[in-house]
């Protein structure tokens, strides 16, 4: 029994040494990788851009605002800037992401990047936007964001891009005016309706809905048996939309229509 007591003495200090050796071993293995994850320095501009195009946005904007901060007249404090935003555009942080294009551009208004911001900043504001039945202001900050981005780059690398935002965004406002004809409809104001829509056709030329606001409106006229309007409001789908799908609709009620004036 003495025996086996001594052996069993032995070897435990040996298992505890050896975990421990384990021990220390895994902690060193650790403590590298992290280190080789990210090896440039806290603040640099390298370092922030090893997490951006990590995807870990969180991380590349702290590591971006350092280095603006402690640098902010570097050759690289423009684009370390610029990525900041574009991070919290990553994020869906929309607002903040606003806010950084907007220092961009003023802080570095001679950088080759000023361009994209603009666009960006478009970008911000158009993201904004959620259910049309709630409040849409954000795209109104958008259309001027990209507005004024055509205006000063006319043939930017964006330029088709914004233009595909500002058709989005007129669709946009037509679909929220037109609940308001409805809510007018259904109030029994057709002469309401009628102004609305009307309004819709002088200010919304980029929209894709322009024949169903025509629609609408030769509708409301007809109620309002105002029938010479109604008949100029199909005859427009027919002749300055024929491939439309609501074309044929648009000839059968300018039959009815006509009809109605030979009377």
């Amino acid at each position: 029994m003495r025996a086996t007591s001594t052996h069993a003495a032995v070897r435990l200090p040996n298992l505890a040494g050896t975990i421990f050796a384990l021990y220390l071993l895994v902690s060193l293995v650790w403590l590298s990788g992290c280190g080789s994850s990210n090896p440039y320095p806290p603040g640099s501009f390298d370092r922030g851009y090893r997490f951006y195009e990590r995807g870990n946005h969180l991380q590349a904007v702290n590591e971006f605002e350092t280095f603006v901060r402690q640098n902010p007249t570097d050759s690289l404090a423009a684009r370390a800037q610029y990525l900041k935003a574009t991070s919290y555009l990553q994020m869906k942080e929309y607002p903040l992401a606003v806010v950084e294009l907007q220092i961009m551009r003023k802080d570095y208004p001679s950088s080759e990047l000023v361009e994209d911001a603009y666009f960006q900043e478009g970008v911000a504001y158009f993201e904004q936007v959620g259910d049309i039945g709630r409040d849409i202001s954000g795209v109104y900050n958008a259309r001027q964001l990209f507005a004024q981005y055509l205006q000063l780059y006319p043939m930017g690398k964006h330029a088709a891009g914004a233009q595909e935002y500002l058709t989005d965004i007129s669709d946009i406002i037509v679909r929220k005016k037109l609940r308001s004809a409805d809510v007018y409809r259904h109030l029994g104001q057709l002469d309401a309706v009628s102004i609305v829509l009307e309004n819709v056709l002088a200010a919304e030329t980029d929209t894709r809905m322009t024949d169903l606001v025509l629609l609408e409106l030769g509708k409301n006229y007809e109620k309002l048996r105002e029938w010479m309007q109604a008949a100029q409001a199909y005859q427009r789908i027919i002749t300055e939309y024929p491939e439309s799908s609501l074309r044929k609709q648009a000839e059968k009620r300018l039959k009815r229509v006509n009809d109605k004036l030979e009377q």
